[in-house]
């Protein structure tokens, strides 16, 4: 119980925050928090999106995501391989995962 009331306190703490967020950014900046403007360029601001910002963020998304499916893959082939290696180990006759003997 008293993680379920950690969970709910976390959940209403980031309720509140972008309650926040979006206040300020509805006011731009007017609202209940003094908010002092540096620069007044659409470049430098965090929530005006800008043709090269977008271009930015696509790239920056299809790379993670081209990334992460690789990465994924990889990771796949490799545990069948080793299931595969497995199996056969686990089949095969006796006789034939017998000990080399040694050679002198």
């Amino acid at each position: 119980m008293k993680r379920f009331g950690i969970v709910i306190g976390l959940l209403v703490l980031l309720l509140i925050g972008g309650a926040l967020t979006s206040l300020l950014i509805a006011n731009n900046g007017g609202g209940v928090l003094p908010i002092l403007q540096q620069v007044g360029s659409p470049e430098a601001s965090r929530t005006d999106m800008t043709q090269w910002k977008a271009n930015q963020l696509f790239a920056l998304v299809g790379f993670l995501l081209f990334n992460l499916i690789g990465i994924a893959v990889t990771i796949a082939v490799v545990l069948w391989l080793l299931d595969r290696g497995i199996r056969r180990s686990k089949s095969a006759p006796a006789a034939q995962t017998a000990p080399a003997r040694k050679t002198e």
